[in-house]
């Protein structure tokens, strides 16, 4: 059930030998036993890692919302994942040392390309590669181009099997552009949506949603696939989510493989055999299986690093003074030396930091590789980068603007109304208080973000991150590179 990969990190599983109705409480028992047996004050100060991974995605999501009991929170980390959600990030190239998949060119703001990732099966699995896509798949050329979003296709064989999720990310998908088609035999309905505020406000979310209930190897469906692949601004992806092996497999292979030039195709599989097997060959090479056992968790340690630079990027920021801008500096004042390990740690002990906020660190992390590609800088460069130009800079913090947003609606958080807003360019206040209630008056366009409760402006934190990027990919090579290249 639960084992230490070191001091400071415990895993436990929801174990696969336990009936599913109660597997997921059996874990969180034993996560409520370590939690309470463990004394950060009997280690140093260090809380324990405890990474517990669940079978109900549901349940994950919340408890990396909700903040811990005070008397817990002052002894342990929790981070909460599913199965579906390690392999997502590994076989999306999330993961520290895995391959690219999205973005397999970069996306630069000059592009007109953009990702488009097609799901087939409304599994937990095909949910966790939406969510995760939608998390880290956010691009210059959107600033540029609001058309070239970030379309995430779903497919199923009734649109009922998508009411869970819609249900869930409502926030999410009422201010997303989005489209659900139905095909029955030759007829093809079509519904399409926009954004809940587009009449009042610049449409903010760089994603987009197609949900279509019709089957795999419908010829539409395969009209369609066929016609993405074929288009040199598409970075096409499909995944094979559904629950049956056999049937992951069936669809792929029913595909005219030699027609989808450069497209990778991912099959959710418990055993590699047969796929390994067929990709020996060039017809079936761009077949990737995952799902199998055997994800390295010890990975995740690697992201909390990351994750800690993001939180001393953010702590280390403050104004500048009237004299300092005198002198030539600008808004923003951001750390320009990398911080010692115990500077970082007790950053992250902190009680101020809570669960959700751990999240939003680690979520900003997850896009560290895609947001320098974007800006022109590979990882080879990492360890030279001092510093962005300023047009740089300023398009890439409407990027992580438009990431920001995303993270918020999937965690909850809706946007103030019009009313809402009114209300607090009346009294500011009034943002802490809807902010309570997760309604975020930032959800909105780059353009239109105005200031804070301070009476300072909302943009220069995400100015201040990424001028903090150079220090954080320069941490990030640090942390990656072996002991005897340092």
């Amino acid at each position: 059930m639960a084992s230490v990969m070191n001091k400071l990190d415990t895993y436990i599983y929801s174990a696969e030998d336990v009936d599913p109705s109660v597997a997921d409480s059996v874990a969180i028992k034993e996560f409520m036993k370590v939690a309470e047996e463990y004394r950060a004050a009997s280690n140093g100060g260090n809380r324990l890692r405890i990474h517990l991974i669940l079978r109900n995605r549901a349940v994950a999501n919340a408890l990396r919302r909700i903040p811990l009991e005070s008397g817990i929170a002052e002894n342990v980390e929790l981070y909460a994942f599913t199965r579906e959600d390690l392999w997502s990030m590994e076989v999306l190239g999330i993961m520290p040392g895995t391959a690219v998949l999205l973005d397999r060119k970069p996306i630069t703001a000059e592009s007109n390309s953009r990702v488009h990732l097609v799901l087939f099966g409304a599994t937990a699995q095909a949910e966790s590669l939406a969510l995760h896509t939608a998390l880290v798949a956010h691009y210059p050329n959107y600033c540029r181009d609001n058309t070239l979003r970030t379309r995430i296709t779903w497919v199923s064989d009734s649109m009922d099997d998508f009411n869970h999720f819609k249900w869930q990310y409502k926030g999410l998908l009422e201010n997303s552009y989005r489209r659900d088609v139905r095909i029955a035999g030759e007829n093809i309905h079509v519904n399409a949506s926009a954004p809940k505020y587009l009449s009042v406000r610049r449409d903010f979310v760089d994603i987009e949603w197609e949900f279509v209930a019709g089957e795999c190897c419908n010829s539409a469906v395969l009209y369609k696939l066929c016609k993405w692949a074929a288009d040199e601004e598409q970075q096409l992806a499909v995944a094979f989510c559904y629950g049956n092996e056999e049937e992951n497999l069936n669809g792929a292979l029913s595909l005219p493989l030699r027609d989808f030039k450069d497209t990778p195709f991912l099959l959710r599989v418990g055993d590699a055999a047969a796929v390994e097997l067929l990709r020996h060959t060039s017809e079936y090479s761009s077949l990737i299986p995952f799902g199998m056992s055997g994800v390295k968790l010890e990975k995740m340690h690697g992201f909390i690093g990351i994750a800690q630079h993001v939180n001393y990027a953010y702590s280390r920021m403050r104004t500048t003074s009237a004299e300092e801008k005198e002198h030539g500096a600008t808004d923003i004042a951001v750390a320009t030396e990398l911080p010692a390990k115990e500077e970082l740690q007790n950053l992250w002990n902190s009680c101020a930091l809570t669960t959700a906020k751990r999240w939003s660190n680690l979520y900003n992390a997850f896009t560290l590789n895609s947001k320098m590609r974007s800006a022109g800088h590979p990882a080879e460069e990492w360890k030279t980068l001092f510093a962005m130009n300023g047009s740089d800079i300023e398009t890439m913090a409407e990027v992580e603007h438009n990431r920001w947003c995303v993270e918020e609606l999937i965690l909850g958080y809706t946007p103030t109304t019009p009313e809402e807003h009114d209300a607090i360019l009346g009294d500011i206040e009034k943002r802490r208080e809807l902010k309570a209630l997760f309604k975020h008056d930032d959800l909105r366009a780059y353009s239109e973000l105005g200031v804070d409760e301070t009476g300072l402006p909302v943009k220069r934190y995400d100015v201040g991150i990424i001028r903090s990027l150079p220090l954080m990919a320069h941490s990030c090579h640090n942390l990656n590179e072996p002991e005897n290249e340092k």
